[in-house]
């Protein structure tokens, strides 16, 4: 689990697996990943919630660390998440991770996974 805490708050929750969720995306299908169980920004952080966050980039400081993990495992950046509809256009436009269509396993969540080569452009 990973968090950003700042003046005393918490910013933002992640909760990561790396182990037993296999990428599906075709170039890299079986392959380890970090899989993203969870994240959440503080709802004083979300522009869909506040006309003016206290605290910007949260959420992809949060994906950021993620990547950064997978690396550190081996795992070359490869990173997988089922999404919540408001945020399907997060992951694919902010972080440009590929979409998977909808998981009828995941309660008909999207699933997106990040390949290396996206990792490397997300980090840039």
């Amino acid at each position: 689990m990973f968090g950003i805490e700042c003046e005393g708050d918490m910013q933002g929750l992640m909760l990561v697996s790396t182990a037993g969720h296999p990428c599906r995306i075709t170039e890299q299908r079986g392959k380890e990943q970090v899989y993203i169980d969870f994240v959440a920004t503080a709802p004083w952080n979300s522009p869909g919630l506040v006309d003016v966050p206290r605290y910007g980039l949260v959420g992809r400081v949060l994906i950021a660390t993620a990547v950064q993990l997978s690396l550190e495992e081996g795992f070359r950046g490869r990173i997988g998440l089922h999404s919540l509809p408001q945020a399907e256009t997060f992951y694919a436009t902010n972080c440009g991770m590929t979409d998977l269509g909808k998981d009828t396993k995941k309660e008909g969540l999207r699933y997106f996974e990040m390949t290396p080569a996206q990792a490397a452009a997300f980090l840039r």
